[in-house]
């Protein structure tokens, strides 16, 4: 535990840097945010269009009702959120079904009353337990098809972890879908303004209170010199800390920091990764008639996970009164679609969103799509031993990123939690 008040660096500002940051001033430290972009929000930036007065995350975001830290945040910078109860619903056998409530699941078509009862009886379990520990020896497969029935799981939750994980559905620890039913809400809340609202105003209040963001500076190297000091060197300077907080994923900490142990950079490559792919599209009109907010895509032969009308969950007054519409894809960033043009990237997707809505390309305005290589840890058995901790080898840098909030999912909520709890332990 440190006493002193020190120069801490962070690089990123994500919401795990930015609340990082936040907690860091309160101890008196001065902090200093370097970031590759233009703005902050990490993978919750937005963009804002003309003749919109709210920008729209680049992937899709809400949060629910237990996430009270990110809450906590929004309050301390005077962002409020709003809840709704949005439809959210499932795209069974060519067949959209909404089953957001133990009463909608009980009228569910495709189990039998005994399948039905079962899967809430399961569902209710997982939501009652906090001991997710013997959970993570289990594969979900193995798990959900010994409790629901292997015709439930065929149903419900294989296309979706074939579509999530790829290759690697099979290997997934249940403790990471447990994490999924554990912390979900029917409830869905946004921020007004949009969470790049909330980013904006969480940087301002650091720069209020003496805080330094370095916008537009690519970190190139991170080493230590005497005098247990850190230097960072970037693309336009180099920076001295007492000490630093890096919220990048493991891949590029390895190869920023040159001084890391070879063992302990295989340690951290051993946590392998899916990439994310969003489409945004535009419409004139309205995409589900019926005002399906989220769709999950039970189709294995789906070339994507889910459907989002953010403008059936956020009203589109916010948007030119045009109606936006996520198409979600977690895929490995080697996968072709990562090379394909935004047009050769619809007219994959087309065929398959004709069987939803045969008349939206008639209604189309405008298209928008967004690549990230690393979005989702493949969380396989037993993962809480390849989480690594906040220390590093490096004198006085830690790692506080995504990777690292196992058995939770990748969340903003959970990215607050992170940056409090490196800064509430170590400074």
């Amino acid at each position: 535990m440190y006493y002193k008040k020190m120069n801490v660096g962070i690089i990123g500002t994500g919401f795990t840097g930015l609340s990082a940051a936040l907690e860091l001033q309160k101890k008196g430290h001065k902090v200093t945010l370097l970031e590759k972009e233009s703005f902050p929000g990490g993978l919750a930036t937005g963009f804002k269009k003309a003749g919109w007065n709210w920008p729209l995350e680049k992937h899709y975001h809400h949060i629910f009702t237990g996430d009270t830290d990110i809450q906590k945040l929004a309050d301390e910078v005077n962002v409020k959120f709003s809840f709704s109860l949005p439809n959210t619903s499932w795209f069974i056998d060519k067949e959209i079904f909404q089953i957001d409530s133990p009463l909608k699941l009980l009228r569910f078509p495709k189990l039998t009353l005994s399948e039905r009862s079962r899967m809430g009886a399961v569902i209710g379990y997982l939501k009652s337990i906090s001991n997710w520990k013997p959970l993570e020896k289990v594969s979900a497969e193995e798990w959900l098809s010994r409790m629901m029935g292997r015709h439930t799981y065929n149903l419900f939750w294989k296309p979706l972890l074939i579509s999530k994980f790829g290759q690697n559905s099979k290997k997934i620890s249940m403790a990471w879908f447990w994490a999924r039913i554990k912390s979900r809400s029917a409830r869905l809340g946004y921020p007004e303004g949009g969470f790049q609202n909330l980013a904006n105003k969480t940087a301002e209040k650091i720069i209020d209170r003496g805080g330094l963001i370095h916008y537009n500076t690519n970190v190139i190297k991170v080493v230590n010199i005497p005098k247990n000091k850190v230097l960072v060197h970037t693309s336009s300077r180099e920076h001295s800390f007492d000490s630093l907080i890096i919220t990048l994923p493991n891949a590029p900490f390895t190869k920023m920091s040159p001084q890391l142990p070879e063992d302990y950079k295989r340690k951290l490559l051993d946590v392998k990764g899916v990439g994310a792919i969003t489409m945004i599209i535009e419409l004139k009109k309205a995409f589900f008639p019926s005002g399906v907010y989220w769709l999950s895509v039970c189709e294995k032969k789906y070339p994507f996970i889910a459907v989002v009308e953010h403008t059936n969950f956020v009203d589109k007054s916010h948007y030119n009164n045009h109606h936006l519409i996520y198409i979600g894809n977690y895929l490995s960033s080697s996968h072709r679609y990562f090379s394909l043009s935004d047009d050769d990237l619809l007219n994959e997707y087309e065929p398959y969103l004709n069987m939803l809505n045969p008349h939206f390309k008639d209604n189309l305005i405008d298209k928008m799509v967004f690549k990230v290589p690393f979005a989702q840890p493949v969380v396989t058995l037993n993962f809480s031993g390849k989480i690594l901790p906040f220390v590093t080898p490096l004198k006085n840098v830690y790692l506080a990123n995504l990777q690292q909030v196992y058995p939770w999912d990748r969340q903003t909520n959970y990215a607050v939690t992170l940056g409090r709890r490196v800064a509430d332990i170590y400074f």
